[in-house]
């Protein structure tokens, strides 16, 4: 199945455009999540750190993608968050029918988010699958920043913390534990891990674990929920603020879709979220 559903490199299409396909794969309104909280550590900020998460664009899976994500842009700049993360899979590798976007297209639409301490992202397995290397390049061409096993510290005047960005889980090797140990045990830290498999690997600390990768399960049934999440992790961990053992992970529903442009019970989501901070 997945070598019928995959397209290869380029993606030549801007738009997007799905021909006949567009009154039919068009996407559901998203859902915008907000959620104050405070992990162990980020007390010791001054003030909270209000942070926009975006995962699983996918763009090209529904048809109307290049500009319902120019909304989402205007509204989450109106918001005026202090950092964004995007936890990858910008590509739409496997979708039903259509023409597929290049990744110049999404970077140039991320690129429009304004924020007081930058743009960061990482990789997601489509992202590989298509060309990493390339979707790389055309995020730090518009000034965002992509992390694979590194890190960046990031300051104001409400104190320092780091964000850390992992390789992904299916394609790449995510180094955990070498990554963690260039930063300093008491400051607080935001990783991005595109798949939640890799929580399994965080240990406890001053740390918030951010991913995306299973679309909330992208079909959800009434009462017993996701019934598959596309990866090694617990469904327990498929979508929302889970903590375990005093670990903290938070995973996106994301915005596309994977192999059909269709969600139930399990609407897209743009995520804002105010973390830690003693006012």
């Amino acid at each position: 199945m997945k070598s019928f559903f995959r397209s290869k490199a380029p993606f030549r299409d801007p738009s997007g455009d799905k021909g006949w396909l567009n009154r039919i794969t068009q996407a559901q309104p998203h859902d915008t999540t907000k959620l104050t909280i405070c992990p162990p550590g980020w007390e010791k900020r001054r003030q909270p750190l209000k942070l926009a998460v975006l995962s699983d664009l996918h763009t090209g899976s529904h048809a109307d993608d290049v500009s319902r994500f120019r909304k989402i842009v205007d509204q989450i700049n109106l918001w005026s968050p202090d950092v964004v993360l995007v936890l990858g899979d910008f590509m739409n590798t496997q979708v039903l029918g259509g023409r597929r976007v290049p990744p110049e297209t999404s970077a140039q639409v991320i690129g429009e988010l304004k924020t007081r301490l930058g743009i960061y992202a990482i990789l997601g397995n489509h992202d590989w699958h298509y060309d990493g290397e390339a979707v790389r390049h055309a995020l730090t061409t518009r000034d965002i920043t992509v992390l694979e096993n590194d890190c960046r510290q990031v300051a104001d005047k409400a104190g320092e913390f780091f964000i850390v960005g992992l390789a992904d889980e299916q394609t790449r090797h995510p180094e955990v534990e070498a990554t963690l140990s260039r930063v300093p045990n008491d400051i607080p830290v935001l990783i991005m891990a595109h798949d939640p498999a890799t929580f399994a690997n965080i240990p406890q600390g001053p740390y918030l674990t951010l991913c995306g990768h299973t679309h909330g399960g992208q079909v959800r049934l009434p009462v017993v929920g996701p019934i598959f999440n596309s990866s090694k992790a617990p469904l327990r961990w498929t979508e929302g603020y889970i903590i375990e053992d005093d670990r903290h992970l938070f995973v996106s529903r994301g915005l596309g879709t994977s192999i059909i442009p269709v969600r139930f019970n399990c609407p897209p989501e743009v995520f804002l979220m105010t973390v830690g901070g003693k006012s």
